[in-house]
């Protein structure tokens, strides 16, 4: 039988473009990938003295940035063209990483042009300039009129194997890794300070480009990103995840699905995931309205199995089928 093409177009972030390519491969696809990690820039010529002359005397810093933006085009075309072959598919996650004019060629290569962006459309703007570039645009939060959009979850990676650690009712591990923001810190030293008291153990990590001004002793400050695989390592050595939300995200994030597929649970500031079949007051515990006090009697409580047929679901097997169907 033959193997459908698919391109995927990335960032080159943590491992994440390897896990989708063996995802991909896992489900029958010849995968290629093409990702914004291109060669470094060099002048060429007399580029240089060119610059030296429009930025010293001619007060102009843009030339360089011009030829920047140039050789990340030309790179990234030039990987394009290396696939001779004609595609199905090609997947863009985070098209506002690239240039359009790359996005206008990639619709060239491909029966369907399929984009995905897995932040908010508030966080990053620009990315409503690249709606109109696709077939399909799939985001993890609603987008209104706009007719090619269309909302889907995030999702958790199947072709790894699950976890067997039996949820630890007398003790629970609590574990969260996530970028340092003012408001989810002060969500966080909150959130601390409401359960101190109580029998767990807190796996905190915060990674900061900027030192914060004060730290909080229970959270581990770390300034190189964990790989995505180590996260999951840790996520299959706990108990319970934690989730504070982002302000300028309106959707789930993947820690839902990675405690659905790992059978972790899940204490989160996200109203909205009462909204999902998946949600069940044992394994997601929403903080609203003051109700620390009822953390205890969740952490006491074991672990409620969800259908197999909920759980399968949210995978990347059926995540990636829904995207290139509609």
């Amino acid at each position: 039988m033959k193997k459908e093409k698919f391109l995927l177009v990335m960032p080159d972030y943590s491992d994440f473009p390897k896990l989708f390519l063996e995802n991909l491969e896992k489900e029958g696809f010849e995968s290629y990938l093409i990702t914004d990690k291109v060669s470094k820039f060099r002048y060429k010529g007399l580029e240089s003295i060119k610059n030296f002359f429009i930025k010293n005397i001619l007060r102009n810093k843009e030339y360089k940035q011009g030829l920047i933006k140039k050789h990340f085009l030309d790179e990234l075309n030039k990987s394009l063209s290396a696939i001779t072959k004609d595609l199905d598919y090609i997947l863009v996650i985070r098209p506002d990483n690239f240039p359009i004019p790359f996005i206008k060629n990639l619709k060239n290569k491909t029966l369907k042009l399929i984009a995905y962006q897995w932040d908010g459309i508030e966080k990053f703007p620009e990315i409503k300039n690249y709606f109109s570039l696709f077939d399909t645009f799939f985001c993890f939060e609603k987008v209104e009129s706009q007719a090619n959009i269309k909302p889907i979850t995030n999702f958790y990676f199947d072709h790894l194997p699950p976890a067997e650690k039996k949820y630890n009712t007398e003790n629970p591990k609590l574990y969260f890794v996530g970028l340092y923001w003012k408001s989810r810190e002060e969500k966080i030293d909150r959130f601390i300070d409401e359960v101190s008291g109580l029998s767990i153990e807190l796996s905190i990590f915060i990674q900061y480009f900027k030192e914060p001004e004060k730290k909080n002793a229970q959270i581990q400050y770390i300034r190189n990103r964990i790989s995505f695989q180590e996260n999951l390592e840790r996520v299959k050595d706990s108990d319970i995840l934690l989730d504070f939300v982002d302000p300028l995200h309106n959707g789930l994030s993947i820690r839902f699905f990675e405690g659905m597929y790992y059978r972790k649970k899940v204490i989160t500031d996200n109203i909205m995931v009462k909204n999902y079949d998946f949600y069940h007051p044992d394994n997601i515990f929403v903080v609203e309205n003051d109700n620390y006090k009822n953390i205890e009697q969740f952490l006491k409580t074991p672990y409620f199995d969800l259908p197999e047929e909920i759980v399968k679901k949210y995978g990347f097997s059926n995540w990636i089928k829904e995207i290139i169907k509609k």
